[in-house]
């Protein structure tokens, strides 16, 4: 596939075209240029196609159209189609050889012709020249001599006498008239008489059979000159009921333009296979793109256009379209002489193009800089956002940096778009249209793309609309704006930004790794700091404090083991002054710009940006973290690389990096206790004890700051250290402040656990262990006495007893462990009655034995009668105080009788309320079972005596709970352990003994609501 260098041939002076080489006299061009070189160059488009066919038969004779008006803007084709029209009007043989097809072209010789420029001033006028050039210059003598004097319609008409056809071309006549408005002549002006001149010229030429008069317009330009043109067309119209014809020399917005500059600029093109393979690769590419919705998937269709408008991209008729209107940009010959230099440019590129696009404008090329410059005079946009001599304008110094020129194609691009100067334009292209333009064989979207964000980042002028097109402009943007007020930004403020946005970025949370964190501190502040607990010091590569003096610090530091230092290796602190700057200058404009300015969107996603930047360039800058260590004897801080991995949808989180870090290899930071024990506890005995056994509390907290090779454990880590060594009994808590790591010997120790409930004859059964007391412990019992070594041996683990009291003593047949003193159990008594409903009488007992005292008066039971035997109750509510005593064991209880005839249950519902029962109440599957956990946290509901079974057979877990108060999350907590080691469809039943409540009322709501059945004499108030 060929580069247009390659594959096409320029004409000799195609990249030197200027539009001031133009001549303005029409009729030399006329009389002194070769017609068959002429149209060799000319490509007849389709509003000379008009003119030819339509003039050649009026100067036949053979039509009724007189007046043709050229109406485009400046630089539109006009000149061009009217020397077009006059070389073919004065030669015969050039329209038969040319023209042949066209009516009437060999009716007639030779037109006599009068062609002239309105931007020339005869002294003659406009009248008197055209009677020179025609001939007859002594017939209108008497219309400029003594001044200016209109010719009548009958002058005109003999001027015209005569069978030969006349053409008169009139170009560019708004300027002759604009000029003629300012000379006062009379009550008026010049122009009135020109004006009376030009109206009986065309009323004239309307009389006549073969007069044809052709006059350019300019449309938004010289404005009274034209209303002046208009206004003598319309009076010539009314008087002979004929309008001009009115025609467009080149339609821009056409493929026309394409065809006008292959023929003035190209002298060969390639064949069309090859243009269709170019065709192909653009295809391909853009496909590509549309399917990953980088472009409209329209733009497709752009690839089908390129064999009609190659060399060019297709896309360079609608950017031109853009600006064609402008005053100064001659639409014909302007755009001649702008491709021209947009031909130089790629011709003088060592780059590999395939389409001509504006985007290749070279800016270092002085005559394509000032070309551009002056159809828009963006020349300051140019200078600081594109182009200068010293490398420094914004796409400069991105594609240097970048080693490319996407950024000068981007925004080459787009200023090309943006040069309109008509009120309330269209400028600029959308991201989409833009890509459309870039993308060729050799770069992809994503190449402008990435160019383009950095861009918009960086240029003062780059705007964009709410709509998203992105445009230049004179007026500086809001990144201009910002980049003012970041220069200006007080250096104390942007260093409290800095250190502020530091301090949260790593902000210390959880404390694992350290417990306060100083950016850019003072040494003296660091120091006492030091003291008090671990601390981060953020140093930066480059500031006032660098890395070599923190070195010099360590050395002088005495608790050299809290010293922690984030910092880096690149000279980068300006990048982080500068993007701190950014972050000022978005707060200070906020402002300014209240919710509903047009740039407040824009300034929210800087500030977003800007805020993005900052955090990019501290995490690019401060990337290693030094932390204590020791090599071969020697103190020192080890380095070591920032952990960079952290999910980007979450916020920074700088502590957690830090922690990352230093709990991997090789670790610093242990924050789980019970897993690294083992090592934990030997660096703490070689490290902090040393050669001492007990060493103080406060003593080894202080060695843990100091000495560099001891690890670093989260906060209270040491505390907890202490506490499993000493569970394990590898150390001991002497109770004195000291702490030692070889424990005194142990002392034996009897541990008993009730099983079941007590029976009704007061038996309870004891499951007995021992503590300290080897594997083959000997266990003496006594009830109800003293136990010593003449006492009965416990033969098994488990006793059934009745006793009141039962002391146990263990001995350690090894003698390694001390005899410790005895264990007292202590039996509780319970109090149960019995209900003759029928005689009304009530019968108590206790178990395992005691005497009972009663009242039914609601007096303390204490000092009640002495129970000897049923006594009767009245037949209505009633309600019985017992108590019960033995050998200094002694308990309490309420009985509460319905009335005769009655099952209702007695409770007081605003009252506390307990559920005392001697068998268990079951939960009995998985769901009442969190049903009445729900409830019970609800309304602060607490159990006792509680077992938890789950699971069944050999996968079964049985935990039981004595005479411990406990509430409904920690049962919940603790099921969720035991759940997790067991299938997941493992049944559940919760039983308990007792039950708290703070009112009677939600007793009574939650054994109603668990389908637990309440008898008066387990309900205690």
């Amino acid at each position: 596939m060929k580069t247009l260098r390659n594959a096409c041939t320029l004409q000799p002076k195609a990249l030197d075209v200027n539009v001031g080489d133009q001549i303005e006299q029409l009729d030399q061009i006329i009389n002194d240029t070769d017609g068959q070189g002429y149209f060799a160059k000319t490509f007849i488009t389709d509003g000379m196609t008009t003119l030819l066919s339509k003039g050649i038969a009026r100067l036949a004779g053979k039509s009724n159209d007189t007046v043709f008006h050229l109406k485009q803007a400046m630089g539109g084709g006009k000149t061009h189609l009217m020397v077009g029209f006059g070389l073919l009007a004065k030669e015969a043989e050039l329209r038969k050889k040319l023209i042949g097809h066209v009516p009437y072209q060999a009716d007639f010789n030779q037109a006599r012709i009068a062609a002239f420029n309105g931007r020339n001033n005869p002294h003659t006028y406009l009248w008197g020249e055209i009677a020179r050039q025609l001939g007859q210059e002594k017939l209108f003598r008497e219309y400029w001599e003594s001044g200016a004097k209109a010719p009548d319609e009958q002058a005109w008409v003999e001027l015209f006498e005569g069978d030969d056809p006349i053409l008169i071309l009139l170009d560019e006549m708004p300027p002759y008239f604009h000029y003629y408005s300012t000379q006062v002549l009379g009550h008026g002006t010049v122009a009135d008489v020109i004006t009376r001149a030009f109206s009986n010229m065309l009323t004239a030429a309307q009389k006549k059979k073969n007069v044809c008069i052709v006059v350019s317009d300019l449309e938004a330009a010289y404005d009274t000159g034209g209303k002046l043109i208009q206004k003598a067309l319309d009076d010539a119209t009314q008087e002979l009921g004929r309008a001009e014809v009115a025609i467009t020399p080149v339609n821009l917005e056409s493929n026309e333009i394409y065809d006008i500059l292959r023929k003035r600029l190209f002298v060969s093109l390639p064949d069309k296979s090859e243009i269709a393979d170019i065709s192909a690769v653009y295809a391909a590419r853009l496909a590509e793109a549309a399917k990953a919705k980088t472009v409209e998937r329209s733009a497709e269709a752009i690839a089908s256009e390129i064999e009609d408008t190659y060399p060019f991209h297709p896309s360079f008729k609608s950017i031109v379209a853009l600006f064609k209107e402008n005053e100064k940009f001659k639409q014909t010959r302007g755009l001649m002489e702008l491709v021209s230099r947009l031909l130089k440019s790629v011709w003088e590129s060592k780059d590999d193009i395939y389409l001509i696009g504006v985007q290749h404008f070279d800016l270092s090329i002085p005559e394509v800089r000032e070309k551009l410059a002056d159809i828009s005079e963006m020349r300051d946009v140019i200078a600081k956002d594109l182009w200068n001599s010293s490398d420094s304008a914004h796409a400069q110094i991105i594609d240097i940096h970048n080693g490319n020129h996407y950024a000068k194609q981007v925004g080459t691009l787009l200023l090309t778009s943006s040069l309109s100067t008509a009120v309330n334009s269209v400028k600029g292209l959308s991201e989409s249209e833009m890509l459309e333009c870039l993308i060729d064989p050799n770069h992809q979207a994503s190449d402008f793309r990435a160019a383009f964000e950095e861009l918009h980042k960086s240029a003062w002028y780059l705007h964009q609309t709410q709509e998203g097109r992105s445009y230049f402009d004179h007026q500086e943007n809001l990144t201009k704006k910002l980049q003012s007020y970041a220069e200006k930004a007080p250096q104390n403020k942007v260093d409290e930004l800095i250190k502020h946005h530091l301090e949260e970025m790593y902000k210390a949370k959880s404390k694992e790794a350290y417990e306060k964190v100083l950016p850019l501190p003072e040494m003296d502040e660091a120091e006492a700091a030091l003291k008090n607990g671990r601390v981060l010091l953020i140093i930066s590569p480059d500031g006032k404090t660098p890395p070599e003096v923190i070195g010099r610090f360590f050395e002088g530091l005495t608790h050299k083991n809290n010293l922690l230092v984030l910092t880096g290796d690149k000279s980068s602190i300006a990048s982080i002054e500068k993007a701190a700057r950014h972050v000022y200058a978005v707060e200070k404009a906020k402002p300014e710009l209240h919710d509903s300015h047009p740039q407040r969107k824009e300034l929210e996603d800087k500030k977003i940006q800007y805020e993005q930047d900052f955090e990019t360039t501290i995490l690019t800058v401060f990337d290693k973290l030094l932390f204590p260590g020791n090599t071969q004897s020697k103190d020192m801080l080890r380095p070591k690389a920032l952990d960079s991995t952290y999910s980007t949808s979450q916020p920074y989180n700088g502590e957690e990096q830090v922690i990352k870090t230093l709990t991997s290899d090789p670790i610093k930071l242990y924050t789980n206790i019970t897993d690294n024990f083992d090592a934990l506890k030997a660096r703490a005995e070689q490290l902090l004890f040393g050669s001492q056994d007990e060493v103080r509390k406060v003593d080894l907290l202080d060695r843990l700051r100091q000495k560099t090779q001891m690890p670093w454990l989260p906060p209270k880590g040491f505390d907890l250290l202490i506490v499993e060594a000493c569970q394990r009994g590898i150390w001991e808590d002497l109770g004195n402040g000291y702490i030692t790591k070889k424990p005194k010997p142990k002392v034996t120790e009897v541990i008993f656990t009730e099983e079941g409930s007590q029976s009704d004859k007061g038996e309870v059964r004891l499951k007995i262990e021992t503590v300290n007391a080897g594997n083959s412990p000997k266990i003496y019992y006594q009830e109800d006495g003293a136990v010593s070594e003449n006492s009965p041996v416990l033969t098994d683990n488990i006793l059934v007893t009745q006793a009141l009291r039962v002391q146990f003593l263990a001995i350690d047949p090894t003698g390694k462990n001390q005899t410790g003193n005895p264990t007292t159990w202590e039996n509780k008594l319970t109090i149960r009655n019995y209900l003759n409903d029928k005689a009304r009488t009530v019968e108590l007992f206790v178990s395992p034995k005691g005497a009972l005292k009663y009242t039914l008066d609601g007096s303390e039971a204490r000092n009640g009668l002495d129970y000897t035997g049923p006594f009767e109750i009245s037949d209505t509510e009633a309600a019985v105080y017992v108590f019960a005593e033995c050998d200094g064991v002694e308990t309490k209880a309420t009985f509460r009788f319905p009335p005769v005839g009655s099952d209702e249950l007695i409770i007081d519902k605003t009252k506390p309320a307990s559920l005392a029962s001697t068998t268990p109440k079951k939960l009995n599957n998985s769901a009442k079972t969190y049903d009445g956990l729900k409830m019970a946290k609800e309304k602060n509901i607490t159990f006792e005596q509680v077992m938890l079974m789950i699971g069944s057979g050999p996968k079964s877990i049985n935990l039981s709970l004595g005479e411990i108060k406990i509430d409904a999350d920690f049962i919940e907590k603790t099921l969720a352990h035991l759940q997790s080691l067991v299938p997941p469809e493992s049944p559940i039943v919760m039983s308990f003994k007792k039950v708290h409540t703070e009112t009677g009322y939600d007793l009574e709501q939650f054994a109603k609501n668990l389908g637990i059945e309440l008898n008066n004499d387990e309900v205690i108030q």
